[in-house]
C-alpha cells in the first residue's frame, strides 16, 4: 500500500503508525472521490479496489419482470448494504425483456429511469455499482441472428452512461456459454469498440468463456492496449454443496444433494485454491486486476457449512488480490433477510467482519 500511493520513501523515517494512518486516509479519500465523480481519472486497479467488498443484488432487475422473482429494489436496502461495509453493488439485468423485439431494438425509457434510479441510491450511499448484461439465452443458442440487438443493447448504454463516474462499470454479458462461446471474442470486442467511442476510461468487466469458469480463463484474449478491463470470473464448487436443492441447476440431481455439508477438509480446499491459482496465474501475466464476480450458497445449506465456505472463499479471494462479488443479497443464496428486514449475522461477519486485506499491483 505504502508503495502503491508514493510514500515508500517514507517508510524508514517515520513509524509505522504514522504511516499506516497515512495511507488508510489517502485511501478513503480516493475511494470517496471517484465515487463521487470530482476526480481525475483512476487507473484500472484503483477501479478494482473499489469492487472490494461486492454485494449482487439478483433475482431482482435479472428477473423478466422486476419482483416476480421475490424482490424489488428498496432505497433503504442501499443505505443497510454501505452501513453492512460494501464498498459495491453488481446489479444484474436482463435488458432483453425491456428492449424492442425489432431494430432498433430500443431499451424501455421507464425501465431505464428505474437502473437510473438504482445508480443514484448506489451513489449516493457511496457504493460503486456494475450494470450487468444478465440473461440472454437467445444470444447464447443463435449468436448471429441477436448479434445486432447485443451490439445495440451497449450503443444505447454506452451514450447514456457516458458522463457518469468510473464508479459506475459495464459487465458486457455474464457467463457468456453455448454457441456464444465460438465468437465471444469477437462479440466482446466489437461491444468494446462501441463503449470506448463515448466511455474511453469506463471500467469494464470480461470474463471467460462457459459460465466465466476460472479453468476458462487462459483462453480470453483481451485486446491490447486497452488499460480499462477487469477480468472477471465465477466459481460454485463443489455444486454438490453450493446448489443443493435448486431444481433448476442444469446438471445432476440437486434435489439429492440437501444436507451435503461442507467441512473445509484438505482436498475440499486444494480444488478451490487450484482455481484462484489458475486465474492469479493469468491476471499476473496479462497485467490485469480481477473481479470474483459471484460465489455463494443455496439456503439450502446448513449454517456452520456456509459460515465455513464463506468465509474460506473469501480469504482466499483476498490473499490472491481479487475484488470479489457474494451472490447473493437476498431471496435465495441470501445474506438478507427481507420479512424481518436484517442481515443474517453470521453469515454477514463471515464476509465483512474479518475483511481487511487489500488489493495491490
Amino acid at each position: 500500500m505504502a508503495k502503491l500511493f508514493g510514500f515508500s520513501q517514507w517508510v524508514n523515517r517515520y513509524n509505522s503508525a504514522f504511516v499506516t494512518l497515512a495511507i488508510l486516509f489517502f485511501s478513503l479519500q480516493l475511494f470517496a472521490q471517484n465515487i463521487d465523480g470530482k476526480s481525475k481519472t483512476m487507473d484500472i486497479f484503483a477501479a478494482n479496489q473499489l469492487l472490494s467488498k461486492t454485494i449482487n443484488i439478483g433475482f431482482t432487475l435479472d428477473a423478466p419482470v422486476e419482483g416476480a422473482w421475490g424482490h424489488t429494489l428498496d432505497a433503504n436496502e442501499f443505505v443497510l448494504i454501505k452501513e453492512a461495509g460494501f464498498t459495491a453493488i453488481r446489479l444484474p439485468v436482463q435488458w432483453i425483456t425491456r428492449m424492442d423485439s425489432t431494430a432498433p431494438y430500443s431499451v424501455d425509457r421507464n425501465f431505464l429511469a428505474r437502473v437510473d434510479w438504482a445508480i443514484e441510491q448506489a451513489l449516493k450511499n457511496k457504493l460503486a455499482i456494475v450494470l450487468d448484461n444478465h440473461l440472454d439465452e437467445e444470444l447464447m443458442a443463435n449468436p448471429s441472428k441477436f448479434k445486432e440487438r447485443f451490439l445495440k443493447l451497449w450503443s444505447q448504454l454506452a451514450v447514456h452512461y457516458a458522463s457518469f463516474p468510473q464508479s459506475v462499470m459495464f459487465e458486457i454479458m455474464a457467463e457468456p456459454h453455448g454457441e456464444l462461446e465460438k465468437v465471444w471474442e469477437e462479440y466482446f470486442t466489437d461491444a468494446l469498440k462501441i463503449i470506448r467511442n463515448t466511455n474511453p476510461t469506463r471500467p469494464v468487466l470480461i470474463g471467460p468463456i462457459l459460465y466465466n469458469l476460472p479453468y476458462k480463463i487462459n483462453s480470453l484474449t483481451l485486446p491490447k492496449g486497452d488499460e480499462y478491463i477487469i477480468a472477471t470470473f465465477h466459481l460454485y464448487e463443489p455444486v454438490k454443496f453450493t446448489m443443493q436443492g435448486e431444481a433448476w441447476f442444469p446438471v445432476g440431481k440437486p434435489l439429492e444433494w440437501i444436507g451435503t455439508k461442507w467441512t473445509g477438509t484438505d482436498s475440499e480446499k486444494a480444488g478451490i485454491v487450484n482455481f484462484m491459482d489458475i486465474v492469479s496465474s493469468w491476471a499476473k501475466a496479462q497485467n490485469k486486476p480481477v473481479f470474483f464476480g459471484e460465489f455463494g450458497v443455496s439456503d439450502n445449506a446448513d449454517a456452520e457449512s456456509k459460515i465455513r465456505f464463506i468465509t474460506f472463499y473469501r480469504t482466499q479471494a483476498e490473499l490472491h488480490k481479487f475484488s470479489w462479488g457474494y451472490w447473493n443479497f437476498a431471496v435465495n443464496f441470501s445474506l438478507f433477510d427481507v420479512k424481518s428486514n436484517k442481515w443474517k449475522g453470521e453469515l454477514l461477519n463471515a464476509l465483512i467482519s474479518q475483511s481487511k486485506t487489500a488489493l495491490f499491483r
